[in-house]
């Protein structure tokens, strides 16, 4: 299972420190930057999920907009990539194989 979060930040004063915060605990807590404003972790089953959830709540900033994802391996296989390079967690577990931790 995997947990995409994507973030879009306000204009608002104190947001860029908010989210500079926020950004150091998504990559503290094992997310990876996986697009702009797009961190993903990989989660070993929904309680996993619902722990990294509730940390994510706990501090979340207080303005704009944060969306998760959650996402099972055979929703993630179905995702496509258009133009690039598959990354190098793809290339180094493979796009179709499921993750054992």
């Amino acid at each position: 299972m995997r947990l995409i979060v994507m973030l879009n930040p306000t204009n608002q004063y104190g947001t860029k420190t908010a989210y500079t915060n926020f950004r150091k605990t998504l990559l503290a807590d094992g997310f990876i930057l996986w697009g702009q404003e797009v961190y993903m972790r990989v989660v070993t089953n929904r309680k996993s999920a619902e722990t990294h959830i509730r940390r994510l709540k706990e501090n979340h900033p207080n303005t704009g907009m944060i969306r998760i994802f959650q996402l099972t391996e055979k929703q993630y296989s179905s995702v496509y990539n258009l133009t690039g390079t598959d990354d190098i967690q793809e290339n180094i577990i493979g796009k179709n194989d499921i993750i054992m931790l």
